[in-house]
């Protein structure tokens, strides 16, 4: 076990590793944050802490659950809207409540109470997975048609994390609708939390400018992988249909699991598909991951009455009784091809892979190299995707599930929010995301029953017997590995088997990451953080991106202002109204104007956007909406 000093000064002196340029390694020099209540917090650096790290320092007393909550919500409030503007947070909880929470989890530590080995350590949810009114935070997919709305209970798996001693500290951003609103939707955007930046600089000279690019986080869990990356919190929860928690993992240095579809209760979590989506966790380290996933996947005695129940899953760190199936890692040929990487960086990244190939061989680990993957052909049934019917159908009956488990909303059905939309569109519908042609898709989807069947039997046939199923058998391997981002996700996802990922480096010209991606078969997730926890006691420490405040994009005083539609919208407002130069009356007048959406902006920012576009505003002049509105 750990001693406390040589715990501080890992946390505070981290060794990222040789993986990383000369310009993307650090070592820290935080300094004590002092809150905006004046209150000490214990040293500590929110961006490399680990939660078994705090754990520890949890009981030696070095610091307090108040204390981890208060240096990450600095954090949040430094970079989540300001500053570096990663948007990966929707909305944290009531500071008040969120202390509140903090003190209570702090005395039963002090009366010698543990919940559990996450006992008063912070995570953050994405946001389609429903939190109880109690907790002071929406549920809204990333849509306005659901800000406001109020769910019925608390989501079991959010019961599980809390009986576990678990504090949601927020609601991560995502991919509106998990991805399925329109093909021209950047991963990472919704329209109530905008677009989700890596915390992972990517950079270049271009005509004596600095130009920032290639940090695209991937995923519609992609709020969940940078609030941990960026040390908003230490653990995360996303959910998954083909890649979407693993991809955003993977292109933030971290460890996470997709368990088994079916093996985590899905409840009050909006999902596309019944078929092939999970809930799962996000790490900074395998240790954690394990204890998260095991939250995530046991029942607790309130499910299923006063029953003893045992933890399922250990940390492993020897890599003895596994047996590797390592894949040809072909897939950067394809990203040389999109334009992505250059041959200097697919060189250095298939040298990192191969060289855990190595490592591992001459350690005597059972490793079998090359497997090759069928080709992601093999998913298509007559030329088409073989995913996309599924989608498209239990798409519906999945938003109809997620909407009745809320006891007040605005919109009842798909053609409601479709509705909703059309009628904000400035709010809903911007230039980053114009249109909603996926769900008319789905509104309009006539697949019929036996489309979608005979799509899925190919797809768990594809995916499965004659895909994994094969090499498992064939090579009589556990578990079969891949880079991160390789077909090997698809091919878990339709035969509905888990998938995880471990960091493996980053590369040199911009700090991406990359990782490993795994599989194994059904209901073996203890294989797979059998793995993850050894190459974590194996290999260098993940890379890490620079200090948030390091980087020179926005003042970190300076507040993000509205997207460009409503700066517009202001704007034209302004000019063709009467407000008699009253910031406040026209904030007044949107803020009535977007009710139902719930969205809000206030009468200093309405004054800010309008100063700054050279018209002549005030604060606190008299009213003149009724004006406004007779014009």
């Amino acid at each position: 076990m750990y001693g406390p000093i040589r715990l501080l000064k890992n946390i505070l002196t981290p060794n990222i590793g040789s993986e990383l340029p000369k310009n993307l390694t650090y070592e820290s020099k935080r300094k004590s944050f002092t809150s905006s209540n004046d209150m000490s917090i214990s040293e500590f650096d929110p961006l490399v802490a680990t939660a078994w790290e705090l754990q520890e320092m949890l009981s030696e007393n070095i610091l307090t659950s108040v204390e981890i909550v208060e240096t990450y919500l600095s954090q949040i409030e430094q970079h989540n809207r300001r500053g570096r503007q990663l948007r990966a947070l929707i909305s944290v909880a009531p500071r008040h409540e969120l202390l509140k929470i903090a003190r209570q989890l702090d005395d039963e530590r002090a009366h010698g109470r543990l919940r559990g080995p996450l006992h008063g350590i912070p995570i953050v949810l994405k946001d389609n997975i429903m939190t109880d009114q109690s907790l002071g935070m929406d549920t809204t997919v990333g849509s306005y048609a659901f800000v406001g709305c109020v769910p019925k209970k608390n989501a079991t798996i959010v019961d599980r994390l809390i009986r576990k001693g678990m504090i949601i500290l927020g609601k991560a951003n995502l991919t509106e609708f998990c991805g399925l609103k329109t093909p021209l939707m950047p991963p990472g955007w919704s329209a109530v939390g905008g677009q989700t930046r890596s915390p992972y600089v990517a950079r270049h000279i271009a005509k004596k400018k600095l130009h920032w690019e290639l940090s695209a986080p991937g995923g519609s869990s992609t709020g969940s992988a940078v609030s941990v990356a960026a040390g908003f919190s230490t653990l995360g929860v996303g959910t998954d249909t083909i890649g979407s928690l693993i991809t955003p993992a993977n292109r933030a240095a971290l460890y996470a699991l997709k368990p088994t579809v079916g093996e985590v209760p899905m409840d009050g979590v909006f999902t596309l598909s019944k078929t092939f989506d999970a809930a799962g966790g996000m790490a900074k380290s395998a240790k954690d991951l394990v204890h998260l996933i095991d939250a995530l996947m046991l029942p607790s005695r309130h499910e299923y009455g006063t029953r003893t129940i045992s933890h399922y899953f250990k940390v492993k760190e020897d890599w003895g009784g596994l047996r590797i199936g390592f894949t040809e890692p072909t897939i950067w040929r394809s990203w040389m091809k999109s334009g992505r990487i250059n041959a200097d960086a697919e060189k250095f990244m298939r040298g990192k892979y191969e060289s855990v190939v190595n490592t591992l061989i001459e350690m005597g680990v059972d490793v079998v190299y090359p497997v090759e993957l069928p080709a992601p052909s093999s998913l298509n049934l007559n030329g088409r995707n073989s995913f996309e019917p599924i989608v498209y159908q239990e798409f519906k009956e999945r938003l109809a599930e997620f909407i009745n488990h809320f006891d007040q909303t605005k919109v009842h059905s798909l053609a409601e929010i479709i509705n909703f939309n059309l009628e904000h569109p400035e709010l809903t519908l911007p230039p980053s995301s114009p249109n909603q042609d996926d769900l008319m898709a789905a509104l309009q989807s006539g697949a019929l029953k036996d489309q979608v069947r005979a799509a899925r039997s190919h797809l768990q046939h594809a995916g499965g017997r004659e895909g994994l199923d094969r090499l498992f058998e064939e090579h009589q391997v556990d578990i079969i590995a891949a880079p991160g981002d390789t077909a090997l996700s698809s091919l878990a996802a339709a035969a509905g088997y888990p998938t995880a990922v471990a960091p493996l480096g980053a590369l040199k010209l911009n700090g991406q990451p990359f990782g490993i991606i795994l599989t194994s078969p059904p209901h073996t997730e203890h294989i797979l953080l059998h793995f993850l926890t050894a190459y974590e006691a194996t290999f260098p420490p993940r890379a890490l991106p620079l200090p948030l405040s390091s980087v020179p994009l926005q003042s970190p005083d300076e507040e993000l202002l509205p997207d460009r539609p409503i700066i517009d919208l202001i704007l034209h407002e302004w000019d063709t109204r009467r407000f008699s130069c009253s910031a406040d009356a026209l904030a007044d007048w949107l803020n009535a104007r977007w009710k139902k959406s719930g969205y809000v902006l206030s009468a200093e920012t309405v004054c800010e956007v309008l100063r700054s576009n050279g018209r002549v505003a005030f604060r606190g002049l008299g009213d003149d909406a009724e004006g406004a509105f007779s014009r």
